[in-house]
């Protein structure tokens, strides 16, 4: 292994040296020291004639070079570290460089900023980064602009709200240490980089390549252009995203290795008339890829496929032979050489993880068909097949594992729908180059490609639309034992390519599969048993928020929606109803109304019929509007129970809920969470901050530093909306807010996250 691969003995050195860092948290020193001993011994190893020795050694101390640059950027904080500033509660002057494209939000745009220097009472260098969050969605900053501006510096949360995932961590990993918030760019100013260079080439390429698409596609076929050519995804409608999403598609709308390889193809087809030798070939090729890694925002997806590219392309060039497997490990170790916590990211797993598993199990199992290798129907249906399906099976479980969930259909899904996708770039690429030579031809051809993205929507809807059926793994692979549970996957489907041809293989699949199959049934009885935490998801609807409750002990859900509007279209058919179908909630014990709009009553009373509720309790205010609706209700008049409440402090039921402070308050001895309309923080009671206590407010909130200061003195660890506005931005500069108060990234704002699920203890913590 170490003659024929020696990148991959490398490889598996510095995942070592990286997963040793991060999880005991070594300091940086501590890995740099024993590195050199490493090479020191290696290289007298070697010395001596011991090659093998000097070559592990030698393996072993690069693992931990890698180790120490991972601790030096994640671990370590030295005095001149912008972590330091940010535990302090001031008011810096911030200069620094937006070092990444803007990510932009539906309504915020981030910006990740490399910040060189800070003034409180001196002027001081510093290292580091920060998000710089502004309140609106703004392209006025661009990677390489410097920028100068007043504002505080928030710390990375410390932990995550109870059921989220560690943004904090993930924050870090993408070498972040702190959070700055602006409500606009009025007072930042800006020293824009200079109007000729790399970014600017690239810039002005994605722009001229959005326009071409504006122009020659409607709006919905424009949009998945650029998510499936340059991953620009942030027009597609939210229905389509959520099909793609659903069938286990999703990948087609982030840049990958497929798109390099179609893009290359392309452009090769289009050099083979001018017969360009070899060498300019590959130039071409490689400049190629270097400016479409940039076009797409230089996603690492886009950077790992683009880097093995080039090294099959460099290979070949120089007429050398290469082993796919010393390929593959050489970008990933040269990858994680630049940017150790790559590792960590879930698009760097799949990728690779995919990547070995097609080369190791795809050749295994064509073999049995070797006769037919030449065969057209084996190259045009069978083969895809079965690369389809491989890299289904070796994606499944890192998917499993991150996201919960395992979309039924996601491998016909893919069989079909990646193969009209990469039809579909190939088409947008001609089409481009059409419009480049003949504006008017290129109309003529956007409107075949129209027809064509507008087919792959369909088919899609075909499949199931925004009711495809997904299986929910997420409790039975909670925690440290699932990983070791995915990892036992994965050497069951090794086992499995090798059980083809070898005999000892099949022996050892069965018996671990029956293992593993153990595994399994014990996690899940150990899931259905766990009854010490209410799950509740929340989700946004018109004029408001809905949430799900659902206990543990007895599986039963119960529904609260507040601040309901009236829309043209049927609120429960459309959104409330395929929304708890989704999640696999067909019955709902309790309906919960805490506002509505008039015309917006006769959805509630429908929905409850559709989820065969039984109880309806809603606010007294309310009660008029619903008399007038109830004569809807006269066949279920026997089997639905109609209770009224005054927001009073009247017992909601007999699992916690009461309504009081305006609102429906749900508690248990270990939790707490109040759901209201609107907030008037002066009403709120002080809670007991024993209690983890959470605020979900409806209708749309516009919180300022005060507010934040206030509902953190009153017990509440975070709130969730419907839709969250920053307030001026004077109310940011309230010298009262200390690094301790509850800070803006415990809002969870539902326009933008879509969806929020929040696991509240039962007992007291």
């Amino acid at each position: 292994m170490i003659r024929k691969q020696p990148a991959l003995f490398v490889l598996v050195w510095a995942v070592l040296g990286i997963v040793l860092a991060d999880q005991l948290r070594l300091p940086s020193w501590l890995p740099l020291l024993v590195s050199a001993f490493l090479v020191v011994a290696g290289l007298y190893a070697v010395y001596r004639t011991r090659p093998t020795a000097g070559t592990i050694l030698l393996g072993a101390g690069l693992g931990f070079l890698v180790g120490f640059h991972f601790s030096l950027n994640h671990v370590d904080i030295g005095p001149r570290h912008i972590a330091i500033a940010a535990q302090q509660s001031r008011l810096y002057r911030i200069y620094g460089r937006v070092a990444d494209w803007p990510d932009l939000r539906q309504n915020r745009t981030e910006i990740k900023l490399a910040v060189d220097s800070i003034r409180g009472d001196i002027t001081r260098p510093v290292a580091g980064a920060v998000i710089l969050k502004i309140g609106d969605t703004t392209t006025a900053l661009q990677r390489g602009d410097r920028i100068e501006f007043a504002g505080r510096i928030y710390p990375l949360p410390s932990g995550s709200a109870a059921g989220s995932f560690d943004y904090g961590r993930y924050l870090n990993l993408k070498g972040v240490q702190g959070i700055v918030y602006l409500n606009s760019l009025l007072n930042v100013r800006v020293d824009r980089r200079p109007r000729v260079g790399w970014l600017s080439l690239v810039d002005d390429l994605r722009a001229a390549v959005s326009s071409s698409f504006r122009r020659n596609l409607t709006p919905t076929a424009s949009a998945l252009a650029g998510g499936f050519l340059i991953g620009e995804t942030r027009d597609i409608p939210v229905e389509v995203y959520e099909m793609f999403r659903d069938s286990g598609t999703l990948h087609l709308l982030a840049v990958s290795g497929s798109n390099v390889a179609l893009v290359l193809a392309f452009f090769l087809a289009l050099l083979r008339p001018f017969q360009l030798r070899p060498f300019g070939r590959s130039l071409i090729l490689l400049a190629v890829i270097v400016l479409f890694a940039g076009l797409s925002y230089g996603e690492p997806s886009v950077v790992r496929a683009s880097l093995m590219a080039s090294l099959v392309i460099g290979a070949r060039l120089l007429r050398r032979t290469h082993d796919l497997n010393n390929i593959i490990a050489l970008t990933a170790l040269i990858i994680l050489a630049v940017e150790p916590s790559q590792l960590f990211d879930v698009g760097f797993q799949l990728s690779f993880i995919t990547a070995w598993g097609l080369i190791l199990l795809v050749p295994r199992v064509c073999a049995p068909l070797k006769p037919y290798h030449g065969r057209w129907w084996y190259r045009g249906i069978i083969f895809p097949l079965i690369v389809a399906v491989v890299a289904q099976v070796c994606s499944t479980p890192v998917v499993a594992y991150y996201f919960g969930r395992i979309p039924v259909i996601s491998i016909f899904a893919n069989l079909v729908i990646v193969v009209m996708v990469s039809i579909g770039v190939v088409a947008i690429l001609a089409m481009l180059v059409i419009d480049l030579i003949w504006p008017l031809l290129g109309l003529m051809a956007g409107s075949l490609v129209n027809i064509w993205l507008n087919l792959i929507v369909s088919s899609l809807v075909w499949m199931g639309g925004d009711e495809i059926p997904v299986i929910q793994t997420g409790p039975l692979l909670d925690g440290a034992a699932g990983v070791w549970l995915v990892i036992l996957v994965y050497v069951l489907i090794v086992l499995a390519g090798f059980a083809i041809s070898c005999k000892p293989a099949r022996r050892a699949i069965l018996i671990l599969t029956l293992l593993v199959g153990n595994l399994i049934l014990l996690g899940a009885a150990f899931a259905g048993s766990e009854n010490d935490r209410l799950e509740v998801t929340f989700t946004t609807v018109p004029g408001g928020l809905a949430a799900t409750v659902t206990d543990p002990s007895t599986q039963q859900t119960d529904l609260i929606i507040t601040g309901i509007r009236h829309k043209p279209y049927p609120i429960d058919e459309r959104i409330i109803w395929p929304w708890l179908q989704r999640k696999g909630v067909e019955e709902v014990r309790r309906v919960f109304l805490l506002a509505a709009d008039y015309d917006a009553i006769d959805d509630v009373l429908r929905l409850t019929s559709r989820t065969n509720c039984r109880s309806l309790q809603i606010t007294d205010r309310l009660r008029p509007s619903v008399r007038d609706h109830v004569r809807s209700l006269e066949k279920r008049a026997d089997s639905l129970t109609i209770q009224y409440f005054r927001t009073a402090g009247d017992s909601g039921g007999d699992t916690g809920y009461s309504w009081q402070d305006g609102g429906l308050h749900l508690q248990t001895p270990g939790a707490s969470l109040l759901f209201v309309d609107r907030l008037q923080s002066a009403n709120l009671t002080p809670l007991d901050t024993v209690r983890a206590a959470f605020l979900a407010v409806g209708q749309k909130w516009t919180g300022s530093a005060n507010d934040w200061v206030e509902l953190h003195s009153r017990g509440y660890r975070g709130v969730i909306c419907s839709k969250f506005e920053q307030a001026s931005e004077t109310a940011y500069y309230d010298p009262a807010l200390e690094p301790d108060n509850l800070p803006p990234h415990r809002c969870h704002d539902l326009s933008v996250e879509g969806e929020f699920v929040l696991s509240l203890p039962i007992a007291a913590e």
